[in-house]
Parts: C-alpha cells; sequence; structure tokens
C-alpha cells in the first residue's frame, strides 16, 4: 500500500506539482489481475500510469468552469475576472504566464514573435486577414504545472489567430478586430470529457461576437467555425467512448487530431478573405473614385521627400499622399500599383525597417524618373 501510495502521489506530483487535488477525497478504481499460478503475481492491465491519469486528470479539473467568449484563468481560479477576456479589439491569446495568467497581445505582435513574415499584409487594405494555427503546448510552454499546465479544468489544445475583420462593409478600413480559436478540453458538470471551440474577440460597444456571426457578419468566418466545430465533436465522441472503456492510447490518438483541424480553419479562412476580395473586385472597379490609382502620377509629382519611401523587401518606391493614400512604383519610375494605408501603417513599417526614408538625391531622381512614363499629349493636328 506505501508503495502504491507513493506512485500516485509521485504521478500527481509529476503532472500537476505539489498542489493537492481539489477533493479531500479521490476515488480511484483500478483494474488488475492476479496470477496463483505464478507465486500470485499481479499485472495491471491497462498499466497502472494509464490508468491512473484520466483519473487524476478528472480529480485535479474544475468541472463546469467553460464560459464562453472567455479563458480561465488559473490565477484568479475564474473565468470571470478581468484577465478572461481581449483587452482590446485588436487583441489574441498569446499564453499562459508562470501563475497560470492568461495574456494578451496584438496581433501584429504575436505574427511578429514567430517571425511570420504575412504581418505586412494586417496593414494593406483588402489583403484579407491572416490566420496562424498554435499548438496548445506553445501556449502552455512557460507555465507552471502547480498552476494549471497539465490541467483539463481549461486545457487549450491549440488555436488559430485571425485578423483583421472589418465591422463596417468589406471595402472599409475603419472598425478592424482579430479573432482567437481557441480548441479546449474540459469536463463538464458530471465530469466527462468536452471539446469546445471557444470563439474569443472583443468587439468595440461590448456587442458578442457570436450575435454578430449570426447575423451575417462575415460569412466566411462563420462557415469556417461551424466546420471545424462540427470535426471537434466527431473528436469528442471517439475520444469520450475510448475513455468508456478504459482505453486511454485510443482517446490519446483521437485528440492527437485536433491539430489537423485547425489548420484546416486557419486555411479556411484565409480561403474565404480572397475569395470575398475576388468577388468585390468589379464593385471596386465601378467605385473607382475611392480607389487611388487615378491620383498616383499627381501625388508622386506633388510628393515631398519625406513623402517617399524605399520598400526594401519589394523593392519599389513608395508615395504616400493625401487621404492615407499610397503608390507603388518601379525603380524606373513606372506606375505598379496603389491602395490605402491604414493609421499607423508607416509608423510600423518604418520600425520594422520594412521601408526605408529615400535621400533627397534618391528623391530628385525618383521624380525624373516618373515624368519619363507621363504619356505626352498628341501636338493638335492642323
Amino acid at each position: 500500500m506505501d508503495v502504491l501510495r507513493t506512485f500516485v502521489r509521485d504521478q500527481h506530483l509529476y503532472k500537476f506539482g505539489a498542489v493537492p487535488p481539489r477533493a479531500e477525497e479521490v476515488d480511484i478504481q483500478l483494474k488488475l489481475k492476479v496470477r496463483p499460478s505464478n507465486d500470485w503475481a499481479l499485472q495491471f492491465d491497462p498499466p497502472l500510469a494509464d490508468q491512473l491519469a484520466a483519473q487524476l486528470e478528472d480529480a485535479q479539473a474544475g468541472w463546469d468552469v467553460y464560459r464562453k467568449g472567455r479563458v480561465y484563468c488559473f490565477r484568479c481560479e475564474s473565468s470571470e475576472c478581468e484577465h478572461a477576456r481581449p483587452d482590446s479589439p485588436h487583441a489574441v491569446f498569446r499564453g499562459y504566464a508562470p501563475n497560470g495568467l492568461p495574456e494578451w497581445s496584438d496581433l501584429a505582435q504575436v505574427l511578429l514573435a514567430v517571425r511570420d513574415s504575412r504581418v505586412d499584409r494586417l496593414y494593406e487594405a483588402k489583403a484579407g486577414p491572416v490566420a496562424l494555427m498554435q499548438l496548445g503546448g506553445e501556449l502552455k510552454e512557460r507555465q507552471l504545472s502547480s498552476f494549471g499546465k497539465s490541467s483539463k479544468t481549461y486545457a487549450v489544445l491549440g488555436q488559430v489567430v485571425a485578423g483583421y475583420f472589418s465591422l463596417n462593409a468589406p471595402e472599409e478600413n475603419s472598425g478592424k478586430v482579430a479573432v482567437t480559436l481557441q480548441a479546449v478540453e474540459m469536463r463538464t458538470e458530471r465530469g466527462a470529457l468536452c471539446l469546445k471551440l471557444n470563439v474569443l474577440a472583443r468587439i468595440p460597444g461590448g456587442e458578442d461576437i457570436g450575435n454578430l456571426l449570426g447575423g451575417g457578419w462575415q460569412p466566411g468566418l462563420h462557415r469556417a467555425l461551424e466546420v471545424a466545430a462540427r470535426q471537434l465533436g466527431g473528436i469528442e465522441q471517439g475520444a469520450a467512448a475510448a475513455r468508456a472503456e478504459g482505453d486511454g492510447e485510443r482517446a490519446r490518438v483521437q485528440l492527437r487530431r485536433v491539430p489537423s483541424v485547425l489548420r484546416e480553419l486557419a486555411e479556411s479562412i484565409e480561403r474565404a478573405g480572397r475569395q470575398q476580395g475576388r468577388r468585390t473586385r468589379h464593385a471596386e472597379v465601378r467605385r473607382k473614385e475611392q480607389r487611388p490609382v487615378h491620383k498616383a502620377v499627381e501625388d508622386a509629382r506633388a510628393a515631398a521627400a519625406s513623402m517617399i519611401f524605399c520598400d526594401e523587401k519589394a523593392g519599389t518606391m513608395i508615395v504616400c499622399g493625401p487621404q492615407g493614400r499610397a503608390h507603388a512604383f518601379a525603380p524606373d519610375g513606372r506606375h505598379v500599383t496603389s491602395f490605402i494605408l491604414r493609421p499607423g501603417a508607416v509608423a510600423f513599417r518604418l520600425r520594422t525597417q520594412r521601408w526605408r526614408p529615400v535621400t533627397p538625391d534618391e528623391s530628385a531622381r525618383f521624380h525624373e524618373q516618373v515624368e519619363t512614363f507621363i504619356p505626352k499629349k498628341a501636338p493638335p493636328s492642323d
């Protein structure tokens, strides 16, 4: 009995730290075989560690703590505290601190932290959302065992962070939000395994993102979420059935399917954004007065040296004009494209060294080259 007590204690210590389970007593049921012909030898079937793992998880977990649109804060032991939801419309879940405190960060900072080159797309009009899949282990890497690292109270199996999504018309740039889409394992009020796809976002004005999606906002995102939720439901059923039969390994195999569901979710979100862009392209042409293409030469001629930049990555010259207009020119002065910049985009690109200011000589040479591509008016005929 003392050997068994030590083994159970050490298993809990390994997974959850020295903090005792929530219950004063834990009911543990073990299956074993006795072989009288072999000097009454004992054999645990399944192995003792496997039998203990699921039961200790259930004993340690807080049941029925899930709250839609909120993560669980292990420091406050609550889903209702101020740390449990994003702190700004651009914020996504960055991971847990060592003490189990949820941490939030702007989507751009999360992409920069993993050196994702798509961060520039966040500041380009009509670029469509960027979606990044992250594994649960990355999000709990710094979290201590005694503050919920292996707990099933609220276990993040993985997530997709995505944005930006416009709260207004698709072609408008204001009212942008980022979303965090978490695949979460937890326990119901009866202790049963449960998987949820939790949607986390802070909408200005306090509106619920679920109501927005149900009302027709971002239909591509809504469809992708519905597909992923159904897939997680199938995984939950398979894992729950395996646990009920005492087959811990089969349950783990089921749960290992979650990352592939999230990868597909991320791909679906970006694909829907591209499709939306193609659907609106003809409408944008009809509203040409809202696009800055026809202003390219005018803005280039009027631009001071301080409003001209060199895009180090694309090898183009960028002219910034009034009302957020921006134009890209080839080094020889040929106009390439025009777009609208969000507020702060220039400062961000300078800070990340994607753009650099041009010198006075470069500015003068650029103005000369632009003139060579301006069509000359034909002389009047006699």
